[in-house]
């Protein structure tokens, strides 16, 4: 369905809706992933709940002993025989000393999204002692499970703790991994997604002294990546050439049907962003003007677009939201050419930073209130 428009409403906070973090549509229907408590501002860790769908209209809660308790689901991706899951303890530290049988990161299989059960082979043999997270993709060649190194601080991290691991499998029971140096050292990965034609790793390459700049690597299989390469900058409103000294990195990658959007930030710069646009995964050109949105309307030193709106998207469709006094939403394929939708009732207040693309609708959080623009269309 094309979508035209969306009419917001602001959701109870016990609403499970407000609990949703990710979905994922495969050949079966849907399947959305949360966390926390019915009624909670925050976030219970170790807490999962999920939900599968046939339409994207009817949900079915799945049971609250689905994974075991103190795990994080970290993503979900499609397989010939259903689902896999990836997940990975709440509290990392409690694999350390070498408690025997501790799995740090698990994989899970399912047929149909409702029974699930854990493989005892671990996509990586040994905890991170600085780990940014693990990320899991589907793509053309299988599989692709990624741990990433981090600083106690964030999301930047010396070269010297280690490089990203990597892991391949066919059907998520057996996994292969990758020599460490797959992935080259140095780079931070952020974010990582699937497309037809590979795989793209998002994030910065770091420096012992850790000066980042943001880049991207691209794979066709998992196994070997394209040279890491800083992405292309433009002086932009309220942003500074990465070459002045700002160090930058990729925080996300958007994906539509036909092209994707890297969201990058300027480290020290709260607020100042950059958008880049690629068909491919592989080449890269900067959208200095941030379309639809347009530069930020803030006028103070270090705004960018960040301050003014949202970007997500789901392997289809991508759509845009610009916050404040001005809100208006619009959507995409490819990141380039946009259709503006109609919006009606309760719209979200402009501090809304939190998006979830669902099958029928766009949902946006500030933390406490939560909101749900449902989709209406042709």
């Amino acid at each position: 369905m094309a979508w035209t428009s969306l009419h917001w409403h602001m959701l109870a906070r016990s609403d499970p809706l407000t609990l949703v973090r990710s979905v994922l549509h495969w050949r079966g229907g849907y399947i959305a992933v949360g966390g926390g408590l019915p009624g909670s501002v925050a976030m219970t860790p170790g807490w999962t709940v999920a939900w599968t769908s046939t339409d994207g209209a009817h949900w079915e809660p799945l049971p609250g002993t689905t994974f075991w308790p103190g795990l994080v689901v970290v993503g979900i991706a499609e397989v010939p025989a259903g689902l896999v899951a990836v997940t990975e303890l709440a509290d990392p530290s409690y694999c350390t000393g070498g408690k025997p049988g501790c799995l740090p990161v698990m994989a899970w299989t399912s047929p149909d999204g409702r029974v699930w059960a854990p493989q005892q082979a671990p996509v990586f043999s040994a905890p991170r002692p600085f780990a940014a997270g693990t990320f899991l993709a589907a793509g053309p060649a299988g599989l692709l499970a990624v741990s990433s190194p981090a600083g106690p601080a964030g999301l930047l991290a010396p070269s010297s703790s280690g490089p990203a691991l990597a892991a391949t499998s066919p059907d998520g029971v057996r996994w292969t991994a990758r020599a460490p140096g797959t992935i080259p050292r140095g780079f931070v990965v952020t974010s990582l997604v699937g497309t037809p034609t590979g795989y793209v790793l998002g994030g910065a390459v770091v420096t012992d002294t850790a000066q980042s700049v943001a880049a991207t690597l691209w794979s066709a299989d998992g196994r070997v990546w394209s040279p890491s390469g800083a992405m292309p900058t433009a002086t932009v409103s309220g942003v500074r050439l990465a070459s002045t000294g700002q160090q930058s990195i990729v925080t996300s990658v958007v994906v539509g049907s036909e092209g994707l959007i890297a969201l990058g930030r300027f480290v020290a710069t709260p607020g100042a962003d950059i958008w880049w646009h690629s068909t491919d995964g592989r080449h890269w050109q900067v959208l200095p003007t941030y379309p639809p949105l347009g530069p930020t309307t803030c006028t103070g030193e270090g705004c960018g677009s960040q301050a003014n709106g949202v970007l997500v998207g789901d392997g289809t469709r991508m759509v845009a939201l610009r916050r404040g006094p001005d809100t208006r939403a619009w959507t995409s394929s490819d990141g380039l050419e946009w259709r503006r939708l109609k919006l009606t009732g309760d719209l979200p207040t402009d501090q809304a930073t939190q998006a979830v693309l669902l099958p029928g609708g766009l949902l946006v959080s500030d933390g406490p209130m939560t909101w749900f623009g449902e989709a209406q269309g042709r």
